[in-house]
């Protein structure tokens, strides 16, 4: 609760402070930007017991999107705008799911054209921070994301989410502040981000269910980054979903090494996966640069309280050779080692490699192409 207050009281007290300066009437320049990424590949996955499976993949790089940016620069530091982008699967030319109230009964959209990935107006000001409203990313999600030297593809590490992926990225009907000097991914000096979102429930026992409220802190500097971040989605069956994580990077002569740790828990233990109710995990990661190009690598260990022991580790390495600003080849490698009832496949998400059976191991690569626009 003490997460809610501190957020809707900077929402209220950036509000109540940007209105009388804004310019209302005033002579303001405006513009529109089109962007995306097109990213494809031919990828190979197996799991022990599960088999093997090949394909053309979309995102094994970055994910694609298509998105339209738009801002106004109000005058007296102040800054309008908004952003809205489309997940696409390059691959069969479809859209993405979305969600509409953070519970998986608000699944819809796969197949068409969705703002899925982001949809939100926001207000700037350089002494008092951003204002957002709309669909955006979770803090507890920066964290992973931005921590995380492969993001996306068979390397990633997000498939380890526990119990829920519907506010594991991100939240719809949200409510999100940023302190001056950070704005999404970028941010400079000592920071911090809030975020309430709503479920939009009626009456019932499940009236809060999709509830989210959620606090990242940290620090942005040139060498150094660090960063703390919890964020809970209210669900009564499962006592609510809780994702927390620290983490740190380190720029050293233009090579980039990592870590997080973090854990994600729900108040009930879950049959859905393997009756627990918490996961622990930790990863450490480096982005190696070489000529045009660069070496990912990582290594992630997951444990889970399900009476097993159950355990997994995953090792992933990759090369990224950019051939322009905008266009780069990659391939990457991954391998993942499970035990006791643990089965987690190489890859995860709209591309889902072959889940093993409790125990087996899985490993896959991706070789493709990404392109910017």
């Amino acid at each position: 609760m003490t997460t809610k207050k501190t957020t809707f009281g900077a929402i209220g007290a950036l509000a109540c402070t940007l209105l009388p300066f804004v310019p209302f009437g005033a002579s303001a320049q405006s513009s529109v930007q089109v962007y995306g990424v097109v990213d494809m590949g031919v990828s190979s996955y197996k799991g022990d017991g599960a088999g093997s499976r090949q394909m053309v993949t979309s995102g094994g790089n970055q994910a694609s999107r298509l998105g339209f940016r738009g801002r106004e620069d109000l005058g007296n530091g102040l800054v309008a705008g908004f952003d809205m982008e489309s997940g696409i699967n390059a691959d069969t030319g479809t859209g993405q799911l979305s969600n509409t109230n953070n519970q998986a009964s608000g699944n819809s959209g796969g197949g068409g054209l969705t703002f899925n990935r982001k949809s939100f107006v926001y207000l700037q000001s350089k002494q008092w921070g951003e204002l957002r409203l709309g669909r955006d990313y979770t803090p507890a999600f920066w964290n992973t994301f931005l921590f995380d030297p492969f993001r996306v593809g068979v390397g990633a590490s997000t498939h380890v989410l526990h119990g829920t992926t519907v506010t594991g990225f991100r939240a719809s009907n949200s409510v999100g502040y940023f302190s001056p000097g950070c704005s999404g991914p970028s941010c400079q000096g000592l920071f911090y981000q809030g975020m309430v979102a709503f479920g939009e429930n009626g009456a019932g026992p499940d009236r809060q269910d999709g509830n989210l409220y959620g606090l990242r802190v940290g620090y942005g500097g040139e060498q150094w980054n660090a960063a703390a971040a919890v964020t809970t989605t209210r669900n009564r069956i499962a006592d609510d979903y809780t994702s927390m994580n620290i983490a740190a990077s380190y720029l050293w002569n233009g090579h980039r090494f990592m870590a997080l740790a973090a854990e994600n828990r729900t108040g009930n233990r879950l049959a859905a996966v393997g009756n627990a109710n918490r996961v622990r995990y930790w990863q450490l990661g480096a982005e190696w640069k070489v000529g045009n190009g660069s070496i990912p690598m990582s290594f992630m260990r997951l444990t889970r309280n399900d009476g097993a022991s159950s355990s997994s580790q995953k090792y992933a390495v990759g090369y990224v050779h950019n051939l322009s600003k905008r266009t780069a080849l990659y391939g990457t490698y991954a391998y993942v080692d499970n035990r006791g009832s643990l089965n987690l496949p190489v890859a995860s998400g709209a591309v889902n490699g072959p889940i093993p059976t409790a125990g087996g191991n899985a490993s896959g690569f991706d070789i493709g192409m990404r392109h910017s626009f």
